[in-house]
């Protein structure tokens, strides 16, 4: 029987978060834009039994947070951007790619006009074809997302084989044991001595800023406490200042507001007009000043909160 084949494409024009969700295969994942931007998303997909490739490019500078595939691996690297990523504690750049164990947590920093590249695998496909190229298996970690160094040369390869199976219908199925293949000895090249303390740095360093993340996300609607967060964290405020600036462009106190006017987003799109107002929305969201919510509503969405509720309300309608 010949293996059957799945593709689908998506061009988004404006911030759609739901139309996001599983933009990696069997992932789910919720996007935050960070900055006002024309948003354009542009996604690609294949899949053929349980191998999958996904290729996105994002125009804005958005955070991505969920869970990869509980049921396969997922490679991830990126193809083309105008300054580096930040992915699970580690800087995404041309000479890099990342290996994620089943079911990992997904914390990642895209940059305005980045284009990613995740394939989804099974481990002993990825076995299998270790076996075939380099005669043993891989040793792969299992305690988290982990960042193998490689030349820009190599990388390029595997990302030709990918691009191929994506603009070469006929050609999609016979191109999964090459990228198979390729994957494997990308890994058995990467893994250094180096390797282990780099790994130990950079779980640190994601560890942490999930910790702050969890403290926002449950002190949500209360005014932000630079050094309570630092406190529960673990950390100093000025460490977690850094870390926030490398990992995200932006200070812990800027990311609080972000999460917060996310929420006040998604909560005027889903609410009953006749029963909520904006300013009972912003308060039970945090914001007690409405001059200075409003403004800043705007400044990352580029609409006013009352317009969005009226959007809601005119789909509701609908």
């Amino acid at each position: 029987m010949k293996p059957h084949v799945i593709r689908s494409s998506l061009h988004l024009q404006g911030f759609d978060p739901e139309h996001l969700a599983n933009v990696v295969n069997g992932g789910r994942l919720e996007h935050y834009i960070l900055t006002r931007s024309k948003c354009e998303v542009r996604h690609e997909h294949w899949a053929c039994g349980n191998f999958s490739v996904d290729v996105g490019h994002y125009s804005f500078p958005v955070r991505v947070l969920g869970h990869l595939p509980p049921d396969r691996w997922t490679i991830g690297y990126m193809r083309a951007f105008t300054e580096p990523s930040w992915v699970n504690g580690f800087e995404a750049d041309e000479e890099a790619f990342q290996l994620y164990p089943a079911g990992t947590e997904l914390n990642y920093r895209a940059a305005p006009n980045g284009q990613w590249v995740a394939i989804e695998l099974s481990e002993s496909a990825l076995q299998g074809a270790a076996c075939e190229r380099l005669g043993h298996e891989l040793e792969l970690p299992r305690d988290g997302a982990t960042n193998h160094r490689v030349t820009r040369a190599q990388l390029r390869e595997l990302d030709r084989m990918v691009q191929r199976s994506l603009h070469q219908p006929k050609t999609t199925v016979s191109m999964i044991g090459p990228i198979l293949g390729a994957i494997a000895e990308l890994l058995a090249h990467a893994q250094t001595g180096t390797f282990a303390s780099l790994a130990h740095r950079w779980r640190h360093r994601a560890e942490l800023l999930s910790r702050a993340d969890h403290y926002l996300q449950l002190s949500a609607g209360s005014p932000f406490d630079s050094k309570a967060l630092a406190a529960a964290v673990g950390t100093t405020e000025r460490s977690l200042q850094m870390h926030f600036h490398d990992a995200y462009g932006i200070t812990p106190g800027h990311w609080a507001r972000t999460l917060a006017l996310h929420r006040v987003r998604d909560r005027l799109l889903k609410t009953d007009a006749a029963k909520y107002t904006v300013e009972g929305v912003a308060h039970e969201c945090g914001f007690h000043h409405m001059g200075r919510f409003s403004a800043y509503y705007e400044d990352l969405f580029g609409e006013f909160p009352s317009a969005t509720l009226r959007t809601a309300c005119g789909q509701g309608d609908a």
